[in-house]
């Protein structure tokens, strides 16, 4: 008995000592951990920690975060390849665009700190519209439905990144400082929140709004006023115009007119050398130059 004793004291001991050896504490229990570090994607963050985030205080989210996101929504992740050409475009298009018409400090200090891409859009099945964007708690710009950007599509492209960057940015910029009531006073028996999307653009244009949506309610018709004057060339803005007949073209000409005397007096922000400066690099981009960051000058 005394020698059974002492073979299973043995093996005890034996075994403690294995467990000492052995003994690495870890992060979880499983025998395979998850990677912490996504080494796929290593070199995309580094690039967008020295591009985003140092120069512009933004950090450039491309992973699907479910908590981030609104759960009555189905949406898809952004794909890495159409995420790393949105940034680089993005950086061209609107970023530098700022640096060199209003100042280096601008963005920094007063744009997103947050810019999500998601890959699919939110539609609304039973109102017909589907969001392409949208801007939360003045700090953060998510957009959508990227994985189906035609990079060869300028006027796509508007839609889907860069008239909503504008469109959601004069959010963040009049929640700060508020635009002068006096323009939703211009013609506000023609705003309709509730059946919007049931007019067509030329219905909109002759009642003076230069979208359906921005015949929403007036803080959407002020920036839909600004994104779509950034982006449209002279000759898409006139044909506008045109459409609007004389009634609606003296309506919209007038909320340009407040939404250019807004940006001057409240930001500093030259309108019109916004948008000559984002027309010039429309008609002249060079996707070569645009994904080798030729164009900064910092």
């Amino acid at each position: 008995m005394k020698k059974v004793h002492y073979i299973f004291l043995v093996c005890l001991v034996a075994l403690g000592m294995a467990s000492c050896k052995d003994n690495q504490f870890t992060d979880t229990i499983y025998v395979d951990p998850v990677e912490k570090t996504d080494v796929s994607t290593r070199v995309f963050d580094e690039w967008l920690l020295e591009h985003f985030t140092k120069p512009y205080n933004v950090e450039f989210i491309y992973r699907l975060d479910d908590s981030s996101t609104d759960p009555s929504y189905n949406i898809v992740p952004v794909s890495l390849g159409m995420a790393d050409t949105v940034a680089h475009v993005a950086l061209y298009l609107w970023y530098d665009v700022y640096d060199q018409v209003v100042s280096k400090e601008f963005l920094p200090t007063y744009g997103p700190k947050m810019l999500q891409l998601i890959g699919s859009a939110m539609i609304n099945a039973a109102q017909k519209t589907e969001k392409l964007g949208y801007a939360e708690g003045g700090n953060k710009i998510t957009l959508l439905k990227i994985n189906a950007m035609e990079t060869d599509n300028m006027e796509q492209m508007n839609e889907y990144i860069f008239k909503t960057m504008h469109h959601e940015f004069a959010h963040i910029l009049h929640q700060q400082r508020a635009y002068p009531i006096e323009f939703a006073l211009i013609n506000p028996g023609d705003y309709d929140p509730n059946r919007w999307q049931d007019r067509t653009v030329p219905e909109a244009l002759k009642l003076g709004f230069i979208t359906p949506y921005a015949s929403s309610q007036a803080r959407e018709d002020f920036v839909e006023t600004i994104a779509n004057y950034i982006v449209k060339s002279d000759a898409e803005w006139s044909n506008s115009i045109k459409i609007a007949g004389e009634d609606g073209a003296a309506i919209i000409n007038l909320k340009l007119d407040m939404c250019r005397t807004y940006l001057q007096d409240k930001w500093g922000i030259d309108l019109e050398a916004l948008h000559k400066e984002v027309q010039a690099r429309q008609e002249n981009l060079d996707w070569d130059k645009v994904m080798h960051l030729e164009f900064l000058n910092k």
